[in-house]
């Protein structure tokens, strides 16, 4: 007897040997007990995932010659002959290769004649999506209203390719990807019987790179036996599939957890060496920090995980060591360096600059940490200014009101039309400061701008295009307590302007606006904006432990 492929000898004979589609199989069985089975079916869905196992089933079912509860009996003549392939009256024909108007005219002419033999003749076309347009017209009537004998049966890895028009004349059925756990459950169980001796690592291999289609995981065990014999050990799946290891994987994993720069670099470095690619190694990362993230949210493994005993208390003892945040820091910072591997000469350097940044990612302040620290300064301004003897900002502001010309604020107001220079910058260094007092985040990033226009009817701040960004973050979050300073300092609310220009130059006579204090708060801003920066990816675009010229 010549040799049979694994992926054929254990095709399902029956519904309840289908993996993974029960809704498919549950709805089907139901329509052919209560007689309302459709004229035309289009199942859909990625490969090797039943397709066409379940059409051959759903042919012998309506052929079937044995009592319809047990149908399909896969003992009368009809059973046998589909099962073989060699029944006349269920056609299988490859949508790729008869893809052509003649061929779907010449089906037409065939569907008129009744079957040879059983009840239906079936016509179960795979990769319906390869049909022509013409072919799929020419289909179109026939499909609607086929004979009371035929039965048409369509299978496609691209429905979205196939004509609206056939999909609304068909049930549509959408087949799903078999899970790790289901095909590893299935090929230990097709081992057994092969009385193959298969590591229970190796079976979770084969599962997992099979991207949920179980024929191909049949197919690597089948020709995982050609290489090993009868012991088909861990090892020898890596070497045949060219893999990288789940040791491996999980090697480097665990020293970027532990921020081991030195290990990242040599685990990584004999990755590549021994072949494997930068973008599959990265890919594997990814998969196995996003086990790391279900673990941690789920708690357990969730139905499309497979893992040994061992690699479970492995992974939640890593998972332990990591925050949420961490860990989707790592998987945002992994898919970005994918994108980066695509654009770059050489995919090797972005996974090393990025391997090695994940090891020092415990120097980089999270946001929540950064608002924190913001906030706090926010509030020893507030309590120094709410304090019983007023601080140096506060006595600056009077100190600054009190030198402006009497003539010019007898009603502490700014005079109609345009304020002269000197009062003006006054103004402005009054305001400033009770910015500060308000709100440091306000203040610095108000300390980019430059008063353009001072009047009573308007003032416009212009920032240069390297400092676009405080100004929309004072129209956003800051205008509000501009406008406060402007009208307790002024005694009036003139229209507020933010702009951006594109040389904001320098004015040589302006004056100091910050107070004595200014250096101090901004040496204990600077870290936290040099935080800020790693966590964004920033860069400075104002130094602000420098005086403002």
């Amino acid at each position: 007897m010549s040799y049979q492929i694994l992926a054929r000898k254990y095709r399902p004979q029956t519904f309840d040997d289908v993996l993974g589609q029960e809704t498919v199989t549950r709805t089907l069985k139901n329509s052919i007990h209560v007689g309302r089975v459709a004229n035309a079916y289009i199942f859909c869905g990625p490969r090797g995932v039943g397709k066409t196992s379940i059409a051959r089933l759903l042919s012998k079912t309506l052929n079937c010659e044995g009592p319809p509860e047990k149908a399909p009996c896969n003992k009368c003549v009809s059973c046998l002959e589909i099962t073989k392939g060699n029944n006349i009256d269920v056609l299988e024909i490859d949508g790729a290769s008869n893809r052509g108007i003649d061929e779907i005219r010449a089906l037409r002419e065939n569907v008129k004649f009744s079957p040879s033999k059983g009840k239906f003749k079936v016509y179960i076309i795979d990769e319906v999506h390869m049909l022509t347009t013409e072919a799929f017209n020419a289909l179109l009537k026939t499909l609607e209203e086929p004979p009371a004998h035929v039965k048409f049966i369509f299978a496609t890895t691209e429905a979205h390719k196939v004509l609206p028009t056939i999909l609304s004349r068909c049930q549509r059925f959408d087949f799903k990807q078999i899970s790790p756990k289901v095909i590893f459950d299935r090929i230990m169980t097709v081992a057994k019987k092969e009385k193959i001796a298969l590591d229970e690592k190796a079976a979770l291999l084969i599962a997992r790179t099979s991207e949920g289609s179980l024929r191909d995981a049949l197919v690597v065990l089948d020709q995982m036996i050609s290489f090993s014999g009868k012991q088909v050990n861990y090892d020898d799946v890596v070497e045949l599939l060219g893999a990288v290891g789940r040791d491996k994987i999980m090697e480097l994993a665990n020293a970027v957890i532990e921020c081991r720069t030195d290990r990242v670099t040599k685990i990584l470095d004999d990755l590549i060496n021994n072949g494997k690619d930068p973008v599959f190694v990265t890919n594997n990362l990814i998969g196995y920090y996003r086990d790391l993230m279900i673990l941690k949210t789920a708690g357990e493994p969730t139905g499309d995980m497979a893992f040994s005993a061992e690699e479970l208390a492995e992974l939640k003892e890593q998972s332990d060591k990591l925050s949420l945040d961490e860990i989707l820091y790592i998987l945002q910072n992994l898919s970005h360096c994918l994108t980066l591997m695509k654009m770059a000469a050489s995919a090797r350097a972005p996974i090393e600059i990025m391997l090695v940044r994940l090891t020092r990612r415990k120097s980089i302040l999270s946001l929540p940490e950064v608002l924190d620290r913001l906030e706090n300064m926010d509030a020893r301004s507030d309590k120094e200014e709410n304090s019983g003897s007023p601080s140096e900002e506060v006595a600056e502001i009077e100190e600054a009101r009190e030198e402006v010309p009497q003539n010019e604020t007898e009603t502490n107001s700014v005079t109609s039309g345009a304020v002269d220079l000197a009062t003006s910058k006054v103004h402005w260094s009054s305001v400033m400061n009770y910015v500060k007092n308000k709100k440091m985040s306000v203040f610095t990033f108000l300390s980019a701008g430059k008063p353009l226009e001072f009047s009573d009817n308007k003032i416009v701040i212009g920032f240069d295009a390297e400092h676009a960004f405080n100004k929309e973050a004072l129209e956003t979050n800051g205008r509000d307590i501009v406008e406060e300073a402007i009208k307790k300092v002024t005694g009036s609310q003139p229209k507020l302007e933010f702009t951006v220009l594109e040389f904001l130059g320098k004015d040589p006579e302006k004056e100091e606006v910050v107070p004595a204090r200014k250096a101090e708060s901004r040496e204990k801003m600077k870290p936290v904006i040099e935080k800020a920066m790693d966590v964004f990816g920033g860069h400075l675009v104002q130094d602000f432990t420098e005086d403002n010229k």
